[in-house]
């Protein structure tokens, strides 16, 4: 019922906002996200500070504060974005794309191993997602299923109208296997944990538990792993820009599988750090991520 709800609000939503020229919307968007952020979700409110805090631990509560609203407010961007996935075009989101890394992003390609990017809910990374795709590179994204299959059909169907090959989360297999033997690149969020792959590392000081699933793939398949993040200009909100970081192709495996699982993805998330510290608006992952003080994980199944 509750998915259902969702659907057709977002109908609504898509109804109305889809004709407004984009920079307006975003406009909306935000005032509308702040809206939200103080009346309507209190728990992806508290969830997404504790977060913040975690990552300025000196930082005063008027900072984080706002912060937080900025967070909510690029969200809100975000969802305006998917709103136009329908209708936009490749050849516009190569307008929107800067992006200066050609040489490292080739070399991987053209490697044959096939490459696992790493990234979180950050800036715009279903669009970074779009740009590879509009750029000629074969890109796989693993996405959750909506139960709601309505929902599904609906967001699924809008990446894949980009260029995307959308790979459900729960259907992964053999198929992620075959398509990094081909060369392919496989996209995944690593702030999106399934215990079944689950690992603890070490994240802006504290314990913390991410997803080890591109760390595990990478090192079975022999594929790269390059972290990204998908960054929204600060002079103009249209425009993406992926960092990617090809350092991590120098991983040298022991062997031992668990080990080395624990080791990349730490040094993903040692990559990710500075990343979310710079640009730290742009980070909207609205679950808490670490330990409770009484060492529960603070995760909430049904956030957003």
């Amino acid at each position: 019922m509750r998915q259902r709800f969702a659907y057709w609000a977002f109908r609504i939503v898509i109804l109305i906002m889809r004709p407004v020229p984009l920079r307006l919307a975003y406009r909306v968007a935000g005032g509308v996200a702040v809206l939200c952020y103080l009346w309507v979700f209190p728990r992806h409110r508290r969830g997404l500070k504790a977060n913040l805090r975690q990552v300025l631990p000196d930082a005063a509560d008027a900072d984080i504060e706002r912060i937080a609203r900025q967070g909510f407010r690029n969200f809100g961007k975000y969802v305006i974005d998917v709103i136009h996935f329908p209708t936009m075009t490749r050849e516009e989101v190569r307008r929107r794309l800067r992006f200066d890394q050609w040489d490292e992003l080739n070399e991987m390609r053209d490697s044959g191993r096939g490459v696992v990017i790493a990234t979180l809910h950050f800036g715009n990374w279903d669009l970074g997602g779009a740009a590879l795709a509009a750029c000629g590179y074969r890109i796989n994204a693993i996405a959750e299923r909506f139960d709601y299959e309505p929902m599904n059909t609906l967001v699924q169907g809008s990446r894949a109208r980009l260029g995307m090959t959308i790979i459900a989360g729960d259907r992964t297999g053999p198929r992620v296997f075959r398509l990094l033997k081909d060369g392919q690149f496989l996209a995944m969020l690593i702030d999106v944990v399934d215990e079944q792959f689950a690992v603890e590392v070490e994240f802006f000081g504290a314990p913390a538990r991410v997803s080890a699933a591109p760390a595990r793939i990478a090192l079975r398949t022999g594929a790269w792993v390059m972290p990204a993040v998908v960054l929204r200009d600060s002079g103009d909100d249209t425009i993406i820009r992926p960092v990617i970081g090809a350092e991590l192709r120098d991983f040298t495996p022991s062997g031992d599988e668990a080990a080395d699982v624990r080791a990349l993805t730490q040094a993903i998330v040692r990559w990710l750090e500075p990343q979310i510290r710079a640009h730290i608006e742009q980070w909207f992952i609205m679950t808490p991520i670490w330990r409770t003080s009484d060492g529960s994980e603070g995760r909430d199944p049904g956030g957003a």
